[in-house]
């Protein structure tokens, strides 16, 4: 029995023509009446994260959702849970805030953040090639910064990469 192809639009796997409950299909949705998923950002191993705008407010928030074939797992959505109260615990100017967590009307749950304006560390080197020395010591005194806040508060970040440093101006 050979493989299905993986789908273009949610990179899982699913018979041609069946509904695709990938990230794609999430534009235009309202999360607990109040934001509504404008586009998608990025999508990682465990979530996929959209550009949400209150629906009063107009704010922009940053939204997480767990990844739909992962939300099956018990231990999984514990972890997912107890990222957010770890993030949503932590109060620094050198961590994106968490300010809600819930279920959607699917059941996908997720995690509401801040939404900064700026490019992850991995684009920017690769936009600009390396980095000046002076440069890259702010960068680093920045995170270091933040990782001091959470492991202060008993937080262990296990995915430090370029990709998960974000870069921007306050």
């Amino acid at each position: 029995m050979s493989a299905l192809p993986a789908c273009p639009t949610c990179h899982g796997q699913h018979p041609p023509g069946a509904p695709c409950s990938g990230p794609e299909t999430r534009i235009g949705e309202v999360v607990a009446d109040k934001y509504r998923l404008v586009r998608l950002l990025g999508q990682g191993g465990m979530g996929a994260v959209y550009e949400a705008q209150h629906t009063l407010l107009g704010r922009r928030f940053a939204i997480k959702f767990l990844l739909a074939e992962l939300a099956y797992s018990a231990d999984i959505l514990a972890r997912f849970r107890r990222e957010a109260q770890a993030a949503g615990s932590l109060e620094s100017e050198n961590i994106a805030a968490v300010t809600d967590f819930g279920h959607h009307a699917d059941g996908s749950p997720y995690i509401v953040m801040e939404y900064l304006v700026g490019e992850d560390l991995s684009r920017l080197i690769a936009r600009e090639g390396p980095l000046p020395v002076e440069r890259v010591v702010g960068i680093l005194i920045q995170a270091c910064r933040g990782l001091d806040a959470a492991h202060a508060a008993g937080v262990v970040h296990r995915d430090l990469k370029p990709e998960n440093l974000f870069i921007c101006r306050r």
